[in-house]
């Protein structure tokens, strides 16, 4: 059993594999570097992700330093994100991500259109902090 509390209705968080599971709502808890790479798993390539900031409809507080989480979306899921300590995830809303996990693959069309590498700028996850320090 881990510290952890559930950010929707504050129960202990048990682990379960790479995540953290609240049994009560069902909901998980993902260190942001973990995500990055249940993704690759997924897709066999590096992956992106594009957060998007998105209204908050209720604040919730991260799991690991009960600071409040900044609401976003990734694809058509909405969040919660610590930068620093991980993401929030309701009942159902891993699953959905992993099944689109072919959207975030570095090399794919991006917003704007272009299939150019994302800007080193917007790097998330390991990879965009090997990059920072290898000067990448």
């Amino acid at each position: 059993m881990s510290d952890l509390s559930c950010p929707t209705c504050r129960k202990p968080l048990t682990q379960a594999g790479y995540t953290d599971r609240c049994k009560q709502c069902d909901g998980a808890w993902v260190h942001e570097d973990t995500l990055v790479g249940m993704l690759q798993e997924r897709t066999s390539a590096l992956v992106f992700l594009p957060w998007q900031p998105r209204t908050q409809d209720k604040e919730r507080v991260c799991a690991v330093c009960a600071a409040p989480m900044t609401a976003v979306s990734l694809a058509d899921v909405a969040l919660d994100r610590c930068a620093q300590h991980g993401v929030w995830f309701d009942a159902l809303e891993l699953s959905t991500l992993l099944s689109d996990a072919k959207l975030f693959k570095s090399d794919a069309v991006h917003d704007d259109g272009s299939d150019a590498e994302p800007d080193k700028k917007g790097r998330e996850g390991i990879l965009g902090a090997l990059a920072k320090l290898f000067g990448g």
